[in-house]
């Protein structure tokens, strides 16, 4: 069930890095292949080429080493880099060959022919793509294709859904742990609850110590109860790890959730550390929603703004806290508590 539902999210991402490929392909078997009159055959070949190269590459990428778990994740930056590059060369070799195998230049010379300057390009194009990889993780999603298009240079108002999960009892466990011990909590626990919510569109805004501050462009969010899926999938996959655990720090680990939606101003800020910056009452709240878990003993509350547009998903309740004035807000809201039927 989870394979398959993990298959059905990723299977979007995959098809468009195919179509991406094919085009690209497509353009680089034209342009190589005209000179000998063979400009359509290196078109298709090129294509299909391009296909193969984009289904394996972004299979490996999703089922690999961003699988639950994947050894790499660990990794320094330049081993993934390194790694993941000779990877994607073996692919393109492989893909090279069994495009022009189906495709052969007309009259063939050679079934397979791979000259020095598709290797050339193949390691090239591998190591960029690899290291902008690891970057755009590095930075955050899509992080870096903001800064180079300049889409928050001048700051704007966007309406987001938050989502901020809280690691209850953080401080005994810090205690107890030592310092390096509890950053490898952090760290496994960050990475579990990450994955459900980016396979569900969703963007990894912040780790704050021991919270983590996910967001989604506002439609994306509500449509189809997305932000309460990927917060309960988090929550699942928490709870399915909990052997690991306690095995490995001796404690169960249980987190709090809040959700809440509405407006924020995203802009570039900073000089010598850049980064994007999101600011506003709208996460103000959210953040003020956590306190009220904290208060309550309830383990994922939302906002009633939130709640009244979405239809909550099948085997997910609610249960209304009433109006609750939030620590220096001037009006109470509408807060309803979420729990698993």
């Amino acid at each position: 069930m989870v394979v398959d539902e993990r298959l059905r999210l990723l299977f979007p991402r995959i098809l468009s890095f195919v179509a991406i490929a094919a085009v690209v392909g497509a353009g680089y078997g034209y342009e190589t292949s005209i000179a000998v009159a063979a400009g359509l055959r290196g078109l298709i070949r090129g294509a299909l080429t391009g296909a193969l190269i984009g289904a394996a590459g972004s299979s490996f990428d999703a089922f690999i080493l961003e699988a639950p778990r994947a050894r790499l994740v660990p990794a320094s930056f330049m081993v993934t880099v390194a790694v993941r590059s000779l990877v994607y060369l073996m692919i393109f070799l492989i893909a090279i060959a069994f495009g022009q195998s189906l495709v052969p230049n007309h009259p063939p010379a050679r079934p397979v022919n791979i000259s020095r300057d598709d290797v050339l390009f193949c390691f090239a194009v591998t190591f960029v793509v690899s290291f902008v990889f690891e970057v755009n993780s590095l930075l955050g999603q899509n992080v870096l294709l903001s800064y180079v298009t300049g889409r928050y240079h001048r700051p704007r108002v966007e309406q987001r859904v938050f989502l901020i999960m809280d690691m209850k009892h953080s401080t005994a466990a810090a205690e107890r742990l030592g310092e390096v011990e509890f950053h490898r909590l952090l760290d496994r626990l960050m990475t579990d609850l990450s994955g459900p919510i980016v396979l569900r569109a969703g963007q990894i805004h912040k780790y704050v110590g021991d919270e983590l501050i996910a967001t989604w462009p506002l439609a994306r969010g509500l449509k189809d109860a997305t932000c309460v899926r990927a917060c309960f999938a988090a929550l699942a996959r928490l709870i399915a790890r909990g052997a690991d655990y306690e095995r490995e720090f001796g404690m169960a680990v249980q987190v709090r959730a809040s959700l809440h939606c509405g407006p924020v101003v995203v802009g570039e800020m900073g000089s010598v550390k850049k980064e994007i910056a999101l600011l506003g009452d709208t996460l103000n709240t959210a953040a003020r929603l956590v306190d009220v878990c904290r208060d309550s003993g309830e383990s994922v509350i939302a906002s009633a703004e939130l709640l009244d547009r979405v239809v909550l998903p099948p085997g997910i309740a609610t249960r209304s806290l009433g109006l609750i004035r939030l620590r220096g807000k001037e009006h109470a809201i509408g807060v309803r508590a979420l729990v698993q039927a």
